[in-house]
């Protein structure tokens, strides 16, 4: 999720791509700041929900990952 209010920048990670927690996501520009994103958890990033220079508000969503779940 978006830490702050501003444009985002996504990394460059395909969708299908299986990411240990802590992976880079993108960052987000505030007129104050620059906050970096990074995965929460490891898991397979299913789809980018956005594209570089998007306005994104606090809280709003940047990618779907799908949790990794042992066989």
């Amino acid at each position: 999720m978006a830490p702050v209010r501003g444009t985002v920048s996504p990394a460059d990670v395909a969708e299908g791509t299986l990411l240990p927690a802590g992976t880079p996501l993108g960052r987000v520009r505030s007129r104050r700041e620059e906050v970096d994103v990074s995965a929460g958890y490891d898991g397979v990033l299913a789809e980018w929900l956005v594209q570089e220079g998007d306005l994104v508000d606090a809280g709003d969503p940047l990618a779907r990952l799908y949790p990794e779940v042992s066989a």
